[in-house]
């Protein structure tokens, strides 16, 4: 319902129909004195409409002047269904006491909503706001917004920017999550680069230290590629941190294993719904109670009520569970090997995406279980970087409580 349809109810419409006498001269004379006809419909002898009461009455004594004959035949509006009800006093007095509850709600928050977050969980947000005093229930003067976001910021370390909006009964959180800092890697230790697994050497591309492979060799895992240790022409040892992008053809295996005999899910039929009534925080159940048995899927959903645009302080949440029996089903080795071919692909669209050069599948059967293996030829950077451990001898001397030499021989 439109703001221009409400108007419209609280001054009341009458829905009427004229017809016989100067009906072109009845609605001439309309226009020129202001009356408005609404969903003007044209008949036989004469047309229908709709206007406002007070329309209505001048429209009648232009239509006795044009001998025109006009009659009611809706009344729709506050005034005509306050005129049914004038001598019902409980009416009127639980419409004044409806309305004056929703001014006074309408000052407190009743819905929490957050924006903005990806690695940090709603609850956590959740909590820690109801910690802050911001929950269903609170009083919208005693919530500081700027206050709430810097407590949020200060304590939640993932959070790098906050802000609480108010609006209406719905308090909306939005955040800024930090970036993740990379993690520093102290370019002052020395470290070898080493194969991270078996493969064929197709590329290398070394930034640093000393290369003791070439490009069609093939290394074996732990096999060192780039060593970090130089030894210069005058035989003086110098310690470097390696880095080099090494790609390899790596042969790699994955494993499905499908049962032929599967535990099916199957309906039963039977649905049961559960409504409760929410009222801040509050769970209210609309139902006589009585314990379930079976097995069951349960789907929950919430249906906020609003009148007149606004949201009321209380909302519908409605429990619907299907039943449902195990049942065990044997299905076909086609079925089976389809299966298993689907998540094999998916398991490889995971690890390796583009990557994969070649791939073969073997299919076996073992006590009644499908097993698909599949064997690939992946393009992937093996280096790793290992740091190399450097002893301080005359800190481990002077642990052990040996004399330490100063120099000479």
């Amino acid at each position: 319902m439109g703001f221009v349809a409400i108007l419209r109810w609280i001054r009341g419409t009458v829905t009427f129909s004229a017809h016989s006498g100067q009906v072109e001269r009845l609605l001439s004379s309309c226009t020129r004195q202001g009356i408005q006809i609404l969903e003007v419909g044209y008949t036989a002898n004469g047309f229908t409409g709709k206007t406002t009461p007070a329309h209505y009455r001048k429209m009648r004594r232009l239509a006795r002047k044009t001998r025109v004959v006009t009659r009611i035949t809706g009344r729709e509006g506050l005034p005509f269904l306050i005129r049914r009800y004038r001598k019902r006093v409980g009416i009127a007095a639980g419409a004044v006491l409806f309305f004056a509850f929703l001014a006074v709600s309408q000052q407190f928050i009743w819905t929490i909503r957050i924006e903005g977050n990806e690695r940090v969980e709603d609850a956590v947000l959740y909590q820690q706001l109801e910690a802050l005093g911001v929950k269903p229930g609170r009083l919208k003067q005693q919530i500081d917004p700027l206050i709430v976001r810097e407590k949020l910021v200060i304590e939640i370390d993932d959070l790098s920017w906050a802000a609480l909006n108010i609006q209406g009964t719905t308090a909306t959180l939005l955040v800024r999550e930090r970036t993740p800092i990379p993690e520093k890697i102290d370019t002052d230790v020395p470290a070898n680069v080493i194969a991270a697994c078996d493969g064929q050497i197709k590329r290398l591309e070394v930034t640093d230290g000393i290369t003791l492979v070439k490009e069609g060799d093939a290394v074996c895992k732990g096999d060192m590629i780039v060593s970090g240790v130089h030894v210069d022409r005058w035989g003086i040892t110098h310690l470097l941190r390696a880095n080099a992008v090494v790609i390899a053809h790596v042969p790699e295996t994955l494993e499905v294993r499908i049962p032929l005999l599967q535990e099916k899910l199957t309906p039963t039929g039977q649905v049961m719904r559960r409504r409760y009534l929410n009222i801040a925080g509050v769970r209210l159940p609309l139902f006589l109670y009585h314990r379930l048995e079976g097995s069951y899927k349960l789907e929950k959903n919430c249906y906020p009520i609003r009148l007149f645009g606004i949201q009321l302080p209380f909302d519908i949440e409605r429990e619907t569970y299907a039943f449902y029996q195990m049942e065990e089903e044997k299905i076909s080795q086609e079925t089976a090997l389809q299966a298993a071919r689907l998540e094999l692909e998916r398991q490889e669209r995971q690890m390796w995406g583009e990557s994969i050069l070649q791939k073969d599948y073997h299919a076996a059967m073992e006590d009644g279980v499908l097993v698909l293996t599949g064997e690939y030829l992946v393009e992937r950077d093996i280096a790793r970087q290992v740091e190399i451990t450097v002893l301080d001898y005359r800190e481990q001397m002077e642990k052990e409580g040996k004399p330490v030499r100063e120099g000479g021989y």
